[in-house]
């Protein structure tokens, strides 16, 4: 009888050791759906300055909300690049902390992921300003004359546009750090 009861406490004292022993976490790379509820533009923003975000649904890790909706994310702008001849503004966003939605708040180190899976928003080149014609002459076959008649760059390009986020851009929040609950 002893043995058994032995056995038993045993039994439910390392199972007890064991369930306790995992933390819950969303692993480094998690990206975590969230919209901006004020439009955000590259005229309007300077290097430095506070951003917000809403995460729009929960985010659940086994049985329990890592994330709940409504929740607000923090953060800063990284990168500022203004428009110039032939490339657009540019822009990037690091992410510092989280606010519940009780008030409480928590670290967290991220970065907004834009659309098109990049981490910078922008900085593509513009289109050309004008083209000139190039002949590429070419022995034709019977015929003394021929070839082909193309475009190219002139080397001008349009002057650059600032870039914006609105509310209807699916925008993500890429978790460079593991997020301990």
């Amino acid at each position: 009888m002893v043995r058994k009861f032995i056995l038993i406490i045993l039994t439910l004292f390392v199972t007890n050791i064991t369930t306790s022993a995992y933390d819950l976490c969303l692993p480094k790379g998690s990206l975590i759906k969230v919209y901006t509820r004020i439009p955000l533009n590259t005229s309007n923003l300077e290097e430095g300055s506070e951003v917000y975000f809403i995460a729009p649904a929960d985010v659940w890790v086994l049985e329990e909300r890592a994330i709940k909706k409504g929740d607000i994310f923090h953060g800063y702008v990284s990168m500022l690049k203004m428009p110039v001849e032939g490339v657009n503004a540019a822009m990037s966003i690091k992410i510092t902390s989280v606010e519940s939605s009780d008030g409480s708040e928590k670290n967290i180190n991220g970065r907004i992921i834009f659309p098109g899976s990049r981490d910078v928003l922008g900085g593509n080149l513009t289109n050309p300003a004008s083209y000139n014609k190039t002949i590429h002459p070419k022995k034709v076959y019977g015929n003394i004359w021929g070839g082909t008649l193309q475009y190219v760059p002139s080397g001008e390009y349009e002057f650059g546009h600032h870039v914006e986020v609105t509310q209807r851009d699916s925008i993500f929040v890429e978790l460079n750090e593991n997020f301990y609950m």
